[in-house]
């Protein structure tokens, strides 16, 4: 079978909960609304395109452990085909323990990194990179994610860089990319300037064909060749901004696969962000493409 879009990178187990205020050392804080599902920029970004109605594949390395389990459920229930994904015997998959600060929403991250091995090469599916419409990767797997760029590349498949903090594997595709997205983090990292219109003209001179910026409760930034643009962010009540950039990213990619202009792609992908937003978890609140809609038609919007 062929998929709209493939992702390629981390997928993770999360445990999320709120505290009215982040304690500090030494102190204590009840912890309430504690929930237990799959996180990771990609795979979250696959879970939110196959809500929008997109059929996707995740290719990625997790462990026969009980984090792997869950993470493979977490998938699996979502219709995300993970038939790519390898299972490496007697490791620990990825997970992580994230506090939400209740009055604002931001969160604290705690993770445990995983023991598995880095994805090889041999241990990639180039037919299904090939065949698809769109890949997603997050640079966190960067020998796979360069050989799977470069399959996607050589086949006319479009190429999505989600650039979440500084790192050698995302700066290693910037030529390889479509559109690459860089949050607002990985943006002060990589430039010394303050301005993310030029920090993405600076990813423009690198070879990136599209730059997008996202700039959280400030919305997000558009830079091509041709144009600029600025998407203001849609206002709704914070509960958790766990996972938003993650669904951001899925909800461009669903736009593209529409051919919709980049504007309205933007719009798009911020709507269904903000509406992510409303509930603890990367994934609880992700909604489906009637929702988006209606969301979009009502009044008082960016």
């Amino acid at each position: 079978m062929n998929y709209d879009v493939v992702g390629l990178g981390q997928c993770c187990i999360d445990y999320l909960g709120a505290v009215e205020h982040y304690p500090d050392i030494n102190q204590k804080e009840e912890v309430n609304n504690l929930t237990v599902q799959g996180g990771g920029p990609v795979a979250t970004a696959m879970v939110t395109l196959s809500r929008l109605g997109a059929s996707t594949s995740f290719i990625g390395k997790i462990s026969d452990d009980y984090f792997g389990d869950l993470i493979k459920d977490s998938l699996t229930s979502e219709f995300v085909n993970i038939d790519s994904t390898i299972v490496e015997s007697d490791k620990r998959s990825q997970f992580a323990f994230i506090v939400i600060e209740k009055e604002t929403g931001k969160r604290t991250v705690l993770w445990s990194r995983a023991t598995v091995t880095p994805l090889r090469p041999e241990e990639i599916n180039r037919r299904v990179i090939e065949s698809a419409k769109a890949l997603l990767l997050d640079g966190l797997e960067k020998e796979g994610s360069i050989v799977a760029a470069k399959y996607a590349r050589g086949a006319g498949v479009t190429v999505v860089v989600d650039a979440g903090s500084m790192r050698e594997g995302a700066m290693a595709l910037v030529n390889l990319s479509d559109y690459f997205i860089a949050s607002e983090d990985f943006a002060k990292q990589f430039s010394s300037t303050n301005d993310p219109k030029e920090v993405a003209i600076e990813l423009l001179n690198l070879g990136a064909k599209t730059v997008i910026v996202t700039l959280g409760e400030n919305g997000s930034i558009c830079v091509t060749p041709e144009k600029y643009f600025y998407q203001p962010a849609f206002k709704v009540n914070v509960v958790d901004t766990t996972g938003c950039g993650d669904v951001f990213h899925g909800a461009f990619i669903f736009g593209l696969l529409q051919k919709w202009d980049l504007n309205e792609t933007m719009r798009f992908a911020s709507a269904t962000a903000a509406l992510k937003c409303r509930e603890i978890g990367g994934r609880t609140a992700i909604p489906n493409l009637r929702d988006v809609e209606e969301f979009m038609e009502s009044d008082n919007l960016p």
